[in-house]
């Protein structure tokens, strides 16, 4: 049985849903991805001004914690197929307290790939 994730005050989370592309090993999908870090990281549709005071990006799958990156960055992707959607850049901690946690006590997950805690 997992454990419940429990962020501090201070973090400020972006959590995405990478069910699609943490699963798709067609490498002409659209959903595609070369690693769990590039699955979480990649063609989000979110606010710029919102995320940009994120601390952490945690890509989930079913509310599973799978990927944890400590954010250093977020732009507009330049990839003309996603120009309209956000892309983040940072450290992979692959000794996160949160890998392997639910998020399912602070987030409802639903259709909407986005959720957003302290921010």
């Amino acid at each position: 049985m997992n454990e419940y994730i429990n962020p501090s005050a201070d973090e400020k989370i972006v959590f995405v849903n990478i069910k699609n592309t943490y699963n798709c090993k067609d490498r002409k999908s659209e959903y595609y991805r070369p690693s769990i870090y590039e699955a979480t990281r990649k063609y989000w549709r979110v606010s710029l001004s919102r995320v940009n005071n994120a601390t952490l990006l945690i890509g989930h799958v079913d509310g599973v914690v799978k990927e944890v990156i400590r954010l250093t960055n977020s732009y507009k992707s330049k990839d003309p197929r996603f120009s309209n959607r956000i892309e983040f850049e940072g450290e992979e901690l692959d000794d996160s307290i949160y890998l392997g946690k639910l998020i399912t006590n602070i987030v409802r997950i639903g259709q909407n790939p986005i959720n957003y805690f302290n921010l």
